[in-house]
């Protein structure tokens, strides 16, 4: 096979041309096919387990690795280039998967998002669906072939659930039993994502300055999104509006992190 030196060029001009074996020609276009991943993991033992895994897929590059959500937040902000896939454990200090999964579908609701985790239930998956979550897997269950599966079929926006790890019939009945639960509509089409963003990120980080650094936005503007959801929800303080928020299901607290805590 031969290329010009002009081949990426508007104009293809043969003016010198190089013999370039197959392989060079599969290795470009793996490079600029690649898909970037961010693998975030609170057991640096897994991390290492888990990146040598996706080391082994050609098509694939770790664009980088985090322990907990709070750190994958904060190194997605420093980095220019966007990721394509996130994979991510559920239970993890600081910010957890679900908190994790939660404020992205909020700031960035197209990146997809794979939970990998020993400890999801099927209602689990349900509510991580809710919040646009695509991919399930397993730790003890996943394998090369599967993980290759799942990124493949979330990468165009599909679902991918670990038929061995997981029961596809008692999902899709938790997402039924899910979809039934009440909440207050006309409050909740009233609420923009930037509103329902500050809210996740109130009960997940908790603290105001942190938040503001999180949104990109000014204390005034975060006091702002307070005041004005108070007004909204008639409620008279943080408290009552964090309470209302997790009735009607407009945050995610990952159960399991709560339990191990208390």
């Amino acid at each position: 096979i031969r290329i010009s030196t002009q081949f990426f060029k508007k104009k293809y001009l043969p003016i010198k041309l190089y013999p370039v074996s197959f392989n060079f020609i599969q290795n470009v276009f793996i490079m600029s096919s690649a898909l970037n991943l961010v693998l975030v993991d609170a057991k640096p033992a897994y991390l290492v387990k888990l990146q040598q895994m996706v080391n082994t897929i050609p098509y694939l590059n770790i664009l980088f690795t985090a322990n907990n959500g709070v750190d994958c937040l904060q190194k997605l902000q420093q980095v220019k280039t966007e990721p394509d896939v996130i994979i991510t454990d559920l239970l993890m200090p600081e910010m957890d998967g679900m908190g994790l999964a939660a404020i992205l579908h909020y700031a960035r609701p197209a990146l997809p998002i794979i939970v990998l985790s020993d400890l999801l239930s099927e209602f689990e998956i349900a509510e991580l669906m809710d919040i646009g979550v695509k991919g399930f897997l397993s730790k003890k269950k996943l394998s090369h072939a599967i993980l290759d599966q799942a990124i493949d079929a979330v990468s165009y926006r599909k679902v991918f659930i670990d038929k061995t790890a997981f029961d596809i019939a008692q999902v899709h009945k938790a997402v039924d039993h899910f979809n039934k639960l009440p909440y207050e509509k006309n409050i909740t089409q009233q609420l923009t994502k930037k509103e329902l963003l500050y809210l996740q990120l109130l009960v997940t980080i908790q603290d105001e300055q942190e938040i503001a650094k999180c949104m990109h936005i000014s204390m005034k503007t975060v006091q702002y999104y307070a005041n004005n959801l108070r007004k909204k929800t008639d409620t008279s303080s943080k408290s009552a509006l964090v309470l209302l928020a997790i009735k009607n299901r407009w945050v995610k607290i990952y159960k399991g992190y709560v339990s191990s805590h208390q």
